[in-house]
């Protein structure tokens, strides 16, 4: 693979994708060196749950933009690790909502520790005010993106 060139490198576009990547991979190895088997997609599942009671499969897809095939394959293997469980709704049981487990919300708790550490890391060459500025300014972005028209751009 090639370097990218200089302008590549000031795009904003290419440097949010590749601060994501850098995030992502270094989850991913602090959470195997502290001792955990999960990929970047579960712990993205993990982290949805926490902040749910239940959800329904639709409803987690959406939430981590996540295929719903291939997260219900994920879901079986955190199921199976007594980290997820589905239960289907008394008042419509073809509706069948997920939540996380006792075990679940444990390992949650641990693994959280390990992504702050990540991103403690990953601003750690900035200054607070820099990192206060730095969380304004993205949700500033944010912000446009999800309440600004596409018919802009035109």
């Amino acid at each position: 693979m090639t370097s990218p060139n200089l302008a590549e490198d000031s795009s904003f576009g290419v440097l949010i994708h590749y601060v994501r990547l850098g995030l992502i991979r270094h989850l991913e190895q602090t959470l195997i060196a502290d001792g955990f088997e999960l990929n970047f997609s579960q712990y993205r599942v993990l982290k949805a749950l926490s902040r749910c009671s239940k959800m329904t499969l639709s409803e987690l897809a959406r939430s981590i933009d996540h295929d719903a095939g291939a997260l219900t394959r994920m879901l079986d293997r955190l199921q199976d690790k007594g980290y997820v469980k589905r239960k289907p709704r008394d008042e419509d049981r073809r509706v069948v909502d997920i939540c996380l487990t006792e075990a679940g919300r444990a390992l949650w708790g641990e693994i959280r520790k390990s992504a702050d550490r990540v991103n403690e890391f990953a601003l750690s060459a900035l200054e607070s005010a820099e990192r206060q500025q730095l969380v304004a300014v993205l949700k500033r972005v944010r912000a446009t993106l999800e309440h600004g028209s596409p018919e802009r751009l035109a």
